[in-house]
């Protein structure tokens, strides 16, 4: 196949080159200016679109086996290929069982791997309550398999617990050896159980005695604010103390934390909504003209005030943060819409949206260079877990995984549009510039966007492993 004519986002260049790009055998052969077809070869006119690497997503929770009520990996999988995402990682810890041995991620691949639309691979697990079994063998029998490990400071899983910082001392210095970063959900138990329960005290109190204190989203993003996030990461890397680059912070939303990983030399994410909403988005009160998202926009952590956003963004574009991920977690509408900011399901859908929301807002704008752009949606994350021999640029020897854009046309976001099982985002009604016109998984179409189906056949997603081997 040529894809003819496109616009071509290419490593080290400060702007997009017109060429066409020959794909032999599922990878990039060549590019050039022009390129000739061979007899029988297919071409594919890409004049007027943007061609870049196909996303790369490195948070997602596909909950296959055990809660796809909420998701699996066929929805989600499609919804990736939707929005210009080639290959996603997916997260250990909302699977029945988890993956926390080898046991499980067979069991899970099992289940998945005649499901997926696009390219995935696997993170393994540490769950406080079996730290030892993955001490005494489990990461090392894990590691060929995966990608990196995930834990928690604080989680509200019964089957995936917290690990202490003595625990996490331990894990960081095994995943070190092993050659894996660990991910860490850092928000700082202490605070967050202490507040949670001040709050809800307060709440509690007969009104005579609360006055105007009612439960409320402020209430919710007082249990969880920027310190929670602050002293959770201040704890890590001083607990990871001489193996930092090792260690790799989610869905950060607070500005001032992405900068401590940056001067210790670890590395970090941020999501869409961080980039996009702030606290202030909860809630209309006192302001008419004001959308209300509630529990729409529920995460953990909260999104803080507005001010971060830009400093996220900043950071963001200088490389403070590494790359975006979208923390995809959807739920049914049952979970989210519960009427209470404290037991509303916590996890938004993203995968298919945070692609284009980078392009939209991050590149069209000028916010970010060409190039980090290019960083922040595929390439880092192809780098930090392994995948780069295979993923995350548009090189000779690369798997041939494109996303290509349509400045001229713009994307409306609707819950009822998207291939997730949840339907439920706080993007909803929000106009982006541009439109995934086509994404190509290994030189083959998976979604066309001229008619808005899916084209690739589940099970044609590839397991990848550390080094793409």
């Amino acid at each position: 196949m040529i894809l003819r004519d496109g616009l071509a986002a290419l490593p080290g260049e400060a702007g997009l080159k017109r060429l066409s790009i020959r794909v032999r055998g599922e990878r990039i052969a060549e590019a050039a200016e022009r390129l000739d077809p061979s007899a029988g070869e297919q071409v594919v006119d890409a004049s007027g679109l943007l061609v870049f690497p196909g996303a790369i997503d490195p948070h997602v929770h596909f909950d296959e086996p055990g809660f796809t009520s909420r998701e699996d990996f066929l929805h989600g999988s499609s919804e990736a290929a939707r929005g210009g995402v080639t290959t996603v990682i997916d997260m250990p810890c909302t699977s029945l069982p988890p993956v926390l041995n080898s046991a499980a991620l067979e069991n899970k691949l099992s289940q998945i791997s005649k499901s997926a639309v696009v390219d995935f691979a696997l993170y393994g697990g540490v769950s406080g309550h079996a730290v030892e079994a993955s001490l005494a063998g489990g990461m090392e029998a894990l590691a060929p398999r995966v990608v990196g490990f995930k834990c928690y400071f604080i989680s509200g899983m019964e089957t995936f617990t917290r690990v202490t910082h003595e625990d996490f001392e331990r894990v960081v210095a095994e995943a070190d050896r092993l050659g894996r970063p660990l991910l860490l959900h850092a928000e700082d138990f202490d605070y967050v159980s202490s507040a949670t329960a001040r709050i809800k005290a307060a709440e509690l109190r007969p009104a005579a005695e609360r006055g105007s204190v009612k439960s409320s989203w402020d209430d919710y993003y007082a249990s969880r604010p920027e310190a929670a996030e602050l002293v959770a990461v201040a704890s890590a890397l001083a607990l990871a103390r001489g193996r930092e680059k090792s260690l790799h912070v989610v869905h950060v939303g607070t500005a001032a934390a992405a900068e401590l990983v940056e001067a210790a030399g670890a590395t970090c994410e941020t999501c869409a909504h961080y980039l996009a909403f702030g606290r202030e988005d909860f809630g209309s009160e006192g302001h008419p003209d004001r959308k209300a998202l509630g529990a729409a926009l529920k995460t953990a952590p909260v999104v803080k005030g507005r001010p971060e956003r830009e400093r996220l963004w900043s950071l963001l574009a200088s490389g403070a943060i590494d790359f975006l991920a979208s923390d995809h977690a959807p739920c049914t509408r049952e979970e989210k819409e519960t009427g209470d900011a404290w037991t509303a399901y916590g996890g938004i859908p993203g995968v298919g949206t945070g692609f284009l929301y980078l392009y939209s807002e991050g590149l069209a704008k000028k916010r970010l260079t060409l190039q980090r752009f290019l960083e922040a949606s595929s390439f880092s994350a192809a780098r930090r877990y392994g995948l780069s021999a295979r993923k995350g640029s548009l090189e000779p020897g690369k798997d041939a995984d494109f996303a290509l854009i349509d400045p001229a046309r713009s994307t409306r976001i609707e819950g009822a549009s998207l291939l997730s099982k949840g339907k439920i985002t706080p993007f909803e009604g929000i106009e982006l510039s541009g439109a995934i016109a086509a994404t190509y998984l290994r030189g083959r179409l998976v979604y066309d966007g001229r008619s808005g189906k899916i084209t690739g056949e589940p099970g044609s997603g590839r397991f990848l492993t550390w080094g793409c081997v």
